[in-house]
């Protein structure tokens, strides 16, 4: 699959085996794009075995799914039943355990986590009508409230990873959050867009 193309080959293998397992996810649930490719590669070169994360908006799961073949301690949360139903359902034929919460991104979440990821809806809408892309006014509606309650949901030394799109206007984003230090640790050219993953880190 090209989609897999920038990840190495011991973790594409991983991601095929987690695609097996996800197979076709109901219309309500948001499948593995490019922006969840990209998320896997930044995540690829991340040390996960015995972390604590959440998985804000799993959607198919993939990126709960991955940290915990990794050997994380995952909970993965979403706004729809049916896509944590589906995640659990893939993690039992992968032969591993996460935590599901119905939860609004941290509204229903309990605990404090070494990593925290979020690849969230992120098209421009000001009628949000699809919850699995459609992020608000431009595109930030779920992002604000990740970044707002992001400082009490993590452990010592522990950080975020979220992805954000040039729709989004990142620099501007990050000059409203001083709070955190900000480093791009993957992007990626996508048609009329441009990608980034970043990891951010209380000052």
């Amino acid at each position: 699959m090209n989609l897999l193309r920038a990840t190495t080959l011991r973790n594409r293998d991983v991601v095929n085996r987690i695609l097996r397992a996800i197979g076709t996810p109901s219309k309500t649930v948001y499948s593995p794009s490019e922006d969840s490719f990209l998320m896997l590669q930044a995540l690829s070169n991340i040390e996960l075995n015995d972390l604590i994360v959440c998985d804000i908006g799993t959607g198919s799961g993939i990126l709960g799914l991955f940290c915990a073949i990794r050997g994380a301690e995952v909970t993965v949360t979403d706004t729809n039943e049916i896509a944590v139903h589906e995640t659990l359902a893939a993690a039992k034929r992968l032969g591993v355990t996460v935590k599901p919460v119905l939860s609004d991104v941290f509204a229903q979440v309990n605990g404090k986590f070494d990593l925290a990821l979020f690849n969230p809806p992120y098209l421009p809408s000001e009628v949000v009508l699809d919850r699995a892309v459609d992020g608000g006014h431009n595109g930030l509606a779920l992002t604000r409230k990740f970044l707002k309650d992001l400082p009490t949901r993590l452990k010592d030394k522990g950080h975020g990873l979220l992805l954000l799109s040039s729709l989004n206007n990142p620099a501007e984003v990050i000059s409203e959050y001083a709070e955190f230090s900000f480093e791009v640790l993957a992007k990626r050219q996508v048609f009329f867009e441009e990608l980034q993953v970043l990891d951010l880190r209380l000052r």
